[in-house]
């Protein structure tokens, strides 16, 4: 009978020292991610889950462009696991702000720098919107997993899994843009502002036509919008698309004098107040464009 009661006495005492070093071992820290955009943010966080704490830089209510760091952003990524921007022309501040922090184990995936590693043949250095070419993305993406599993091996199958599922995701929708778009009657996108949609345009055989150039404070000349207006009539075009997010002055200027439509297309960065309320995901904005490109572009 003692030896009974040794016995579980002995069993009691291994079963707490093994939940009392369960207790002081804790949870497992989560990865701290910090992304600048939206669109980079929705596309880790489908991949992470609920493995990692992701924070991102430019609020979508912000401007990109003209978007300047706060104090906080800087203790952020001070201890920050991996940091995930677009680089080329988009956040020129990054760099130097990287430079300066005293964090020797944080790790950067580029999306502009690393489409150049792999040769992408699409790349255009002059223009940051890479986010708005899926197959572009599913390289980011396949890269995002690579980096997640180094950094947290315990999560590679989720992290694959996930990863597999989002690729699948944006392989569709390009394929649907590359279906629909076939078959449109207008091939020219007539942008009333800057040329933001090149990605967009070359990977689906659109040819863009913006009033201004890469920089979007820039302000069209007198003569480039009558170059446009001219185009709308020799060409009898039947829509003009403005970035949804800005207000569409120069789009209604060119539609008074043409009689077009106007649409709205967005870049997946700044949101709209609705859109932000309604908390409408980077892809599903996708799919917002290209059923605004169905209808304005005539396609069957």
């Amino acid at each position: 009978m003692k030896k009974k009661v040794m016995t579980l006495v002995i069993l009691g005492l291994l079963l707490l020292s093994f939940l009392t070093g369960q207790n002081q071992a804790g949870p497992q820290q989560k990865l701290r991610l910090v992304t600048t955009i939206f669109p980079l943010t929705e596309l880790v966080r489908a991949v992470s889950v609920d493995r990692a704490e992701i924070l991102q830089l430019i609020p979508t209510s912000a401007e990109v462009h003209t978007f300047q760091l706060r104090p906080s952003d800087l203790k952020i990524l001070a201890e920050a696991d991996l940091l995930i921007c677009v680089g080329g022309h988009l956040e020129p501040w990054l760099e130097k702000v990287e430079k300066s922090l005293n964090n020797k184990k944080l790790k950067t995936i580029r999306f502009f720098d690393y489409l150049s590693t792999v040769n992408y043949p699409g790349l255009k250095p002059e223009d940051p919107h890479l986010w708005l070419d899926f197959q572009a993305d599913c390289l980011l993406v396949e890269k995002i997993i690579e980096e997640l599993t180094i950094l947290d091996p315990p999560g590679a199958s989720m992290y694959k899994k996930r990863g597999q599922e989002l690729l699948n995701e944006l392989k569709s929708i390009d394929e649907e843009y590359q279906k629909t778009i076939a078959c449109c009657q207008q091939k020219d996108l007539i942008i009333a502002g800057h040329q933001a949609f090149g990605y967009l345009a070359s990977r689906y055989g659109l040819q863009q036509v913006a009033l201004t150039g890469p920089n979007p404070e820039a302000q069209p000349s007198p003569r480039k919008l009558q170059e446009i207006i001219n185009l709308i009539k020799t060409r009898q075009l039947k829509a003009i698309f403005y970035e949804s997010s800005t207000p569409p002055a120069y789009a209604q200027t060119i539609a008074r004098e043409t009689g077009v439509k106007l649409y709205g297309l967005s870049t997946g960065v700044n949101l709209t107040r609705s859109e932000i309320e309604k908390k409408i995901g980077f892809l599903e904005l996708m799919k917002r464009n290209l059923e605004t490109l169905k209808k304005g572009l005539g396609c069957k």
